[in-house]
């Protein structure tokens, strides 16, 4: 098995993210709560015969996530955030680039909140 070579701090700072515009959130007491509208004509239809079916769904980050979804703004790459992110929980320990990639990396790929920028 071969191990993955390490993020090297060029990469990481070659990682640029912005908010998907299409993303609604709230922000109340620093977590961020993203906002899903339930708009699809099927939901729409079945509303209509008196489904319940909410007409938006919420998901609640946690602070961490909240965190680092506010510092995705288009110009900071991920060493920067990453950095950001030791300042203000000094407990990151030394895995915190691997776990903000991953985090990074899902929140675009599989939740369409963020989109690479470079």
């Amino acid at each position: 098995m071969t191990k993955r070579p390490e993020l090297i701090e060029d990469d990481l700072k070659q990682m640029v993210f912005q908010k998907n515009p299409k993303v609604t959130y709230k922000r109340k007491a620093g977590i961020v709560t993203i906002v899903h509208e339930q708009n699809h004509p099927i939901q729409k239809f079945f509303r209509k015969c008196h489904m319940h079916i909410p007409e938006e769904t919420f998901l609640e980050m946690d602070e961490y996530g909240s965190f680092v979804f506010t510092k995705v703004n288009g110009r900071r790459n991920a060493y920067e955030i990453g950095k950001e992110l030791a300042a203000k929980y000094p407990d990151a320990d030394e895995y915190r680039y691997t776990r903000l990639i991953l985090f990074l990396r899902q929140i675009e790929s599989v939740d369409h909140l963020i989109e690479r920028v470079s």
